[in-house]
């Protein structure tokens, strides 16, 4: 059983290794619940994937933003209940968000030097820095939930200008 870790492109303080054995995962799924970046991690260690972000990305984000929508809706009931949000839900969440923010640029997600990499995106909302590191601090409060609800908006609506 090989312990997962992610690429070195994909490490990221918010984003840990999940303790799952790789061999288990399917390799054609684009998301998989407690491993954002499912097929980054692919492409980045294996040179493989279906790499979204180069065939049919719309169709792609389209599809994460079902699963999106699932989950920014348990998100907001627990949030509405007082209750603390699943952190796993959380993390996939804002997995997602920035999937289809960089697959949406044609680009895999690089988390790596995060910041940097935004800047060069050509689709990203308004103040995008800043907005992102307050919910990558904070998407398990209120206002973190609706500032990641508000940034997965306004990319959809740039992603439907640019088709």
């Amino acid at each position: 059983m090989a312990e997962f870790k992610y690429a070195p492109e994909l490490t990221h303080a918010r984003f840990r290794s999940p303790d799952i054995v790789m061999n288990e995962l399917d390799e054609a799924s684009l998301f998989v619940s407690g491993v954002p970046f499912w097929q980054e991690q692919m492409f980045y260690t294996k040179g493989a994937g279906i790499m979204p972000w180069h065939e049919e990305t719309d169709r792609a984000c389209r599809r994460l933003n079902k699963h999106m929508k699932v989950l920014l809706l348990e998100i907001e009931t627990a949030l509405e209940n007082k209750e603390k949000p699943n952190p796993s839900s959380v993390t996939d969440a804002l997995g997602i968000f920035l999937s289809i923010l960089f697959w949406s640029n044609h680009r895999p997600v690089q988390l790596n030097n995060l910041e940097e990499q935004i800047q060069t995106l050509e689709i990203k909302p308004l103040n995008l820095e800043e907005r992102l590191l307050y919910c990558l601090e904070r998407a398990h409060t209120f206002l973190g939930y609706t500032q990641l609800k508000e940034l997965m908006l306004e990319q959809r609506k740039l992603i439907a200008k640019t088709e």
